[in-house]
């Protein structure tokens, strides 16, 4: 099933847009360079780099956002598969950027040795991140929590990409490592107006609804994100990590 490619990410991802400008910016693309999109969706920072003058080829689960990006990076190429089993030979890339798209790879570590093995030595790797703080997060969490209600996650909790002391024990054995806070600006919806787009758009909380509404959850949910967003006087900005490692 293609999960990421229910509802509109695209909405999602234009919104995510500065995040991309952000992370290719800080690569230090020369034209000619390769880089890898991985985990690309739409294709936010595939086209920020086919800008740059950059080869570009990206990654995603997804057949539909990859057509997606197809259409927007007409130049670049566009494979599907997995981050944890790239389909690409040893330094294949000069650079590469993941706009929150590595987080959802598992298992974590395998995704970061496969990454750091298909750029080259010397090359830039860029990656962003939630940390677990903010109204979002609060909003995700109340999510996370329903489902886990409804059906118990099996198996080891997920790495939490959100902690810099966990990005150092994932990064650093592959390269020098910086790691930096930033905001993204988020438009100024209501909190009706937020979650009905996330309800209506988003992959996750269509996935999650599916699982909740025949619980009697989702209703709620529903409520109590509204709530908590009316709370915290709405959803004017969300922290962000930029991770940017050069490969030795």
């Amino acid at each position: 099933m293609d999960v990421w490619g229910q509802g509109s990410y695209e909405e999602t991802a234009l919104e995510l847009a500065p995040v991309s400008e952000v992370a290719v910016a800080a690569l230090g693309i020369a034209a000619g360079e390769r880089l890898l999109d991985l985990a690309c969706g739409s294709g936010n920072a595939a086209l920020l780099a086919d800008a740059a003058g950059a080869r570009v080829t990206g990654l995603d689960a997804s057949p539909r956002l990859l057509d997606v990006a197809r259409a927007r990076v007409p130049a670049g190429e566009f494979v599907e598969g997995d981050a944890a089993a790239l389909p690409f030979g040893d330094g294949a890339f000069d650079a590469a950027v993941s706009v929150f798209g590595l987080i959802f790879a598992k298992p974590a570590e395998t995704a970061v040795a496969e990454l750091a093995r298909a750029v080259r030595p010397g090359g830039r790797i860029a990656i962003t991140t939630w940390p677990r703080r903010g109204e979002t997060f609060e909003v995700v969490s109340l999510m996370l929590e329903a489902l886990a209600r409804v059906r118990p996650p099996e198996g080891p909790p997920p790495v939490d990409w959100g902690d810099p002391s966990v990005l150092d024990r994932l990064l650093a054995p592959y390269g020098e490592l910086e790691i930096r806070e930033l905001r993204l600006d988020h438009d100024q919806a209501t909190p009706e107006e937020t979650i009905e787009r996330w309800e209506r758009a988003h992959p996750m909380w269509m996935a999650a609804r599916a699982v909740l509404e025949p619980a009697g959850e989702w209703e709620t949910l529903h409520e109590r994100s509204i709530a908590t967003l009316r709370a915290a006087g709405g959803r004017s900005s969300s922290p962000y990590l930029l991770a940017l490692l050069r490969r030795r």
